[in-house]
């Protein structure tokens, strides 16, 4: 995962294209010889528009718990060390002092995981990313808030370098797809917003950009038996229930005995997921989108939550790494 890229300012603007962007640029037009991957990132699908939630939507939940965690940490330590060694029923002066020392040292570190907290919570709940088939339009809910448009013929693909997590060369390089709305001039960068994927392996992206590819130069029918899930989130916040199998996404195609190693963090981290939704707002088109995005009520290729089977089926994703391990 990166939450390097979490705040809209972190990509680069008003800049050139880099030879590595072009190089690594996905083209509309390219069919890839590969199997097209949802990667359970669908929140509707139809022969009008396809939504998807964004690139950090199957990690919310670990800035805020981790957050929440060293605020209540640092709080209640310097309580702990002051007070209970002395068994003081009542603070003296010396204690108050020393609280007050420790309490302004911390401000500097509160002031950072507040700064942190905010990137998950008091937002909104998801930043969906919605692709119109007919029109070729594609709208984004971007992260500083903003609803932006363009033309899907006029965007730039490309599988981009992430930023390091930690100190520089410290981790895994991540890659995710990014797309660029460019200026006239067709090289410099305007906005940019990334698709809901990444990996250590750019290789596995193709999979995930084919997928979008597909359904916007070949329409809903090429790829609707690839949607197996959608998010139940256009109208409401998760449930509990629903943001643990959410966290879970991140562990699919693991082997089992790291899942269970991993269960009891996943289930700390679901308790700062469910602060970071019930205080984020539920994501709004405005009334010009809706109405370039009406549906057919008979439209075959429709797809929402309401058919989702009762168990979520973990075959697609491993035949996919089958695939790209090959």
């Amino acid at each position: 995962m990166n939450y390097k890229d979490i705040s809209q300012t972190s990509y680069p603007v008003n800049r050139v294209l880099t030879a590595e962007e072009r190089q690594n640029q996905l083209r509309q037009r390219e069919r890839i010889d590969v199997r097209p991957f949802y990667n359970a990132s669908t929140i509707k699908f139809n022969s009008t528009f396809m939504e998807l939630v964004d690139r950090w939507f199957i990690y919310r939940g670990y800035v805020t718990f981790g957050s929440l965690f060293f605020v209540s940490l640092t709080l209640l330590m310097p309580t702990v060390a002051l007070s209970v060694p002395e068994w003081h029923l009542v603070p003296t002066s010396t204690d108050l002092i020393g609280m007050g020392i420790c309490y302004a040292v911390c401000c500097p570190l509160w002031a950072y995981l507040i700064w942190m907290l905010l990137k998950e919570s008091y937002r909104w709940t998801h930043f969906p990313i919605r692709f119109n088939y007919p029109k070729r339009m594609v709208y984004v809910f971007c992260l500083d808030g903003v609803i932006r448009s363009a033309k899907w013929d006029d965007l730039f693909f490309t599988i981009s370098r992430c930023k390091r997590s930690f100190t520089p060369g410290s981790g895994p390089q991540i890659w995710d797809i990014r797309g660029h709305a460019l200026k006239a001039d067709r090289q410099t960068v305007e906005w940019t917003f990334a698709l809901p994927c990444d990996s250590e392996d750019p290789r596995q992206l193709k999979n995930c950009w084919e997928f979008v590819r597909r359904y916007m130069e070949e329409g809903p029918k090429a790829v609707y038996g690839d949607v197996f899930w959608c998010h139940d989130i256009a109208t409401r916040r998760e449930t509990y229930r629903e943001g643990l199998f959410a966290l879970n996404l991140y562990l699919n195609g693991l082997p089992r005995l790291v899942k269970y190693i991993s269960a009891p963090v996943v289930w700390l981290i679901s308790i700062g997921r469910l602060f970071a939704m019930r205080t984020s707002k539920i994501p709004q088109w405005p009334a010009e989108i809706e109405a370039q995005c009406r549906i057919d009520p008979s439209d075959p290729y429709q797809r929402t939550a309401a058919q989702n089977p009762a168990k979520f089926p973990t075959d697609p994703i491993s035949v996919v790494l089958d695939q790209i391990s090959q």
